[in-house]
C-alpha cells in the first residue's frame, strides 16, 4: 500500500513538472512572449503562430495572446491571410479571426502561395483559389506551391506545370521538373537536363548531365566528367565545371567543393576563402555558417562576406542568421543567440531554440514551448 501512494505521488510530481515551466528571461532588448508551457508550437507567420495545448492547437498574436482557441486536430501556417486546419479527417481554411472561410472538406490542404492552394479530394489533388473554387478536376498525385505563375504537377510518375487558372502548360512529359525561378525552370527526361521558360519552350535544350534551378542569373550544371560549373541562360560555362559538389548562388556567393573540404566562390568564379571547412553553408543577412574540426569534436562559427570570421567557431551546433540573430549550442548542449558580430544576447538556457520570424522565436524547455520577442527597433 505504502509502494502504491509513493508511486502517485512521485506521477504527480512528475506530471507537475512536465506540465508547467516557470522561466524568467534576463535579457537585455527581449521579452518573454507569454509563459513557456506550449506543448508544441510552430513559427510565426504573417503575424500569427500556432501552438498546442491539451492536445488541440490554436494560435497566438505578437502580443501572446491567445486569439484563435486551440480547437483543431492539426494545422498548417498562416499564407495569404488563409491558414489549413483539420477537424476530424477534414481540412477547411480559416481567416486570421478563426472563421472558417472555404469549407472544402479536403483530406489534405497546403498552403497559399501567389492565390492558388492545394487540396486533396478522392486521393486526387486539385488547385482552388482563395474564395475556394476548384479551378482544375482533383486528377493529380502531386501538385507544387505555384512560382512565377506556374506550378510543378505529378500524375503517374510524369511531370509538367499547371497555370493558374488551371490549364496544363502542354503536357506530362518530362521524368522529372522543378520549379520556376529568375523566369525558368529545369526538366529532363532520358536522364539529360534542359530548360523551360514560362511559355512552355525550350530555353537550353535537354543536353546537361545533370543541373540546378538558375539563382542569381546562374544555375550550377555538370559535365560528362561529373564536375560542376555554371552556366548562363545561353547554356554556355560561365564559370568552368573543377568542383565535385557546389550550391546554388545565395547573396552573391556558392559553396564549392573538392568532395572533403569546402569553400566559397564569388560570382566571377574568384575564391573568396580556401577549401578549408568540414562543412559550408549558403550566406544569410552576409553572414554563412562554416564547421571546423576542433580539439575533439566539430565547432560552428560565421564567416562574412571576405571570408573572415564574424563569429568565432565555438559552438557544436548553430542555425542560419534570421533577423539579426543565429542560435547557437554550446558546450553544455544549450541553445541560446548571437548577434552578428558574435555578442551572446540571449542566454544559454534552452534546450532548443529556432529562426526569428516577426521579431520572435520559438524556444523549448524541457518539453514545452514559448517564445521570445525583440522589445527593441
Amino acid at each position: 500500500m505504502k509502494k502504491t501512494v509513493f508511486s502517485l505521488i512521485l506521477i504527480v510530481l512528475l506530471s507537475a513538472l512536465l506540465c508547467s515551466c516557470s522561466y524568467e528571461l534576463k535579457a537585455e532588448g527581449f521579452e518573454l512572449l507569454g509563459e513557456v508551457d506550449w506543448e508544441d508550437a510552430k513559427d510565426f507567420s504573417e503575424g500569427f503562430a500556432a501552438v498546442k495545448k491539451d492536445g488541440k492547437w490554436g494560435f497566438i498574436n505578437t502580443d501572446g495572446e491567445l486569439i484563435i482557441d486551440c480547437v483543431y486536430d492539426s494545422v498548417g501556417s498562416f499564407s495569404e491571410g488563409l491558414c489549413a486546419v483539420q477537424t476530424g479527417y477534414e481540412w477547411d481554411y480559416i481567416d486570421a479571426e478563426g472563421k472558417t472561410v472555404i469549407d472544402g472538406n479536403f483530406e489534405a490542404a497546403n498552403k497559399f502561395s501567389e492565390g492558388r492552394a492545394s487540396v486533396m479530394l478522392n486521393y486526387k489533388y486539385c488547385i482552388i483559389d482563395t474564395e475556394g473554387n476548384k479551378l482544375c478536376n482533383p486528377t493529380f498525385d502531386i501538385i507544387r506551391n505555384f512560382s512565377e505563375g506556374l506550378a510543378v504537377v505529378e500524375l503517374d510518375n510524369w511531370y509538367g506545370y499547371i497555370k493558374a487558372d488551371g490549364t496544363l502548360l502542354g503536357d506530362l512529359t518530362y521524368g522529372g521538373a522543378s520549379d520556376f525561378s529568375d523566369g525558368v525552370a529545369e526538366v529532363f527526361t532520358d536522364y539529360l537536363s534542359g530548360y523551360i521558360g514560362t511559355d512552355g519552350n525550350y530555353v537550353i535544350e535537354e543536353s546537361l548531365d545533370d543541373a540546378s534551378d538558375f539563382s542569381e542569373g546562374l544555375a550550377a550544371a555538370k559535365n560528362a566528367d561529373g564536375l560542376w560549373g555554371f552556366i548562363g541562360k545561353d547554356g554556355a560555362y560561365v564559370i568552368e565545371p573543377q568542383w565535385k559538389e557546389v550550391s546554388d548562388f545565395c547573396e552573391g556567393f556558392s559553396v564549392v567543393s573538392n568532395g572533403s573540404l569546402a569553400g566559397y566562390i564569388n560570382a566571377s568564379g574568384e575564391s573568396v576563402t580556401d577549401l578549408e571547412y568540414q562543412y559550408a553553408y549558403d550566406f544569410s543577412e552576409g553572414r554563412a555558417k562554416v564547421a571546423t574540426m576542433g580539439s575533439m569534436f566539430l565547432v560552428f562559427g560565421f564567416i562574412d562576406e571576405n571570408g573572415e570570421y564574424a563569429v568565432q567557431p565555438n559552438y557544436t551546433e548553430a542555425k542560419n542568421f534570421s533577423e539579426g540573430f543565429a542560435a547557437v549550442k554550446n558546450t553544455y548542449e544549450m541553445w541560446g543567440y548571437v548577434d552578428k558580430d558574435g555578442k551572446n544576447v540571449l542566454p544559454f538556457e534552452y534546450d532548443m531554440a529556432y529562426d526569428f520570424s516577426d521579431g520572435i522565436a520559438r524556444v523549448q524547455i524541457g518539453e514545452k514551448y514559448g517564445f521570445i520577442k525583440k522589445t527593441e527597433g
